[in-house]
């Protein structure tokens, strides 16, 4: 039964090759496009995570004031302003978050040591403007902006996101309704040679294993593609990315593995359903 499902199979497909080949195409762009939003999604994550910060606002204190200094200021100002929350943010945190989006500085970080920079402080508060006075202060270098940047930022973000992953499940959709007509004009076109068939006996295996693999070829076919066009994008978007100054676009290998099997099972999945649809219909009459 297997080898006349793969015989019969491959006659379909050399019947249909031009169709094949649509199909197949029909199917890895869906799922290449799937796989470059998880991708993106993924270095998009720090970034859509500041969506659900409070108003926060970076504060920069002189390098030079010691520990005991900047303890006694970040509690004198928990004391004036208690509608504040002060947070200090440790120096190793600071460099994590600097390499994060600037990667050509880990070298420099890493020879002379997070010592230089900076002591960075951040204050939560539902009003930012509030935390202009501290620009006064001589222990102060700089006050961060004190608009919901970060908020404005992770939505952008947020948003992007939703879009490629909406655009992907639209388009992987009709990538299995494209396989289902398919399949449902191909029976169609066999009616004769299904009915014949199951006069003299054949079982529904044996009349549906045909369509399954001329439907799971071009599955594999999209599946690889899909893979080798999710590197492509992700190779060109590290491109820019590099450009800018920010770390590259990495794919996961599960994305990878979670592609190809999407190329195979999609179609494969919209012929089982149609197949068994026709058969239910078929024994009806």
């Amino acid at each position: 039964m297997i080898r006349h499902a793969l015989a019969e199979g491959w006659l379909l497909l050399r019947q249909r090759g031009v169709v094949s080949m649509i199909l197949a195409m029909a199917l890895a762009i869906p799922v290449c496009l799937a796989g470059v939003t998880w991708s993106v999604m993924g270095w998009l994550k720090p970034v859509v995570g500041l969506a659900d910060q409070a108003n926060v606002v970076a504060v920069l204190l002189h390098p030079h004031m010691d520990e005991g200094q900047r303890s006694g200021w970040l509690d004198g100002q928990r004391r004036d302003h208690p509608e504040w929350q002060v947070q200090e943010v440790s120096s190793e945190e600071l460099a994590e978050r600097l390499i994060h989006w600037f990667p050509y500085l880990k070298d420099l970080l890493e020879d002379d040591g997070v010592g230089m920079l900076p002591p960075l402080v951040e204050i939560t508060t539902a009003d930012p403007e509030s935390v202009s006075v501290l620009a006064k202060s001589p222990a102060v270098i700089a006050v961060g902006p004190r608009v919901p940047v970060r908020r404005i930022l992770g939505a952008a973000a947020g948003g992007l996101a939703l879009a490629l992953a909406g655009a992907s499940a639209v388009l992987l959709l009709s990538a299995a309704l494209l396989a289902a007509v398919w399949v449902h004009l191909e029976l169609y076109r066999h009616a004769d040679e299904i009915t014949v068939m199951r006069l003299v006996g054949a079982t529904e295996a044996a009349l549906q294993g045909p369509f399954l693999v001329a439907t799971a070829a071009p599955g594999v076919v999209a599946g690889a593609m899909a893979v080798v066009g999710t590197l492509v994008v992700a190779d060109w978007l590290s491109r820019l990315t590099a450009a800018l100054a920010l770390p590259a676009v990495t794919v996961s290998p599960l994305v990878l593995v979670v592609q190809a099997a999407v190329g195979i099972l999609l179609p494969l999945g919209a012929a089982a359903i149609t197949l068994a649809r026709h058969a239910v219909v078929e024994l009806e009459k």
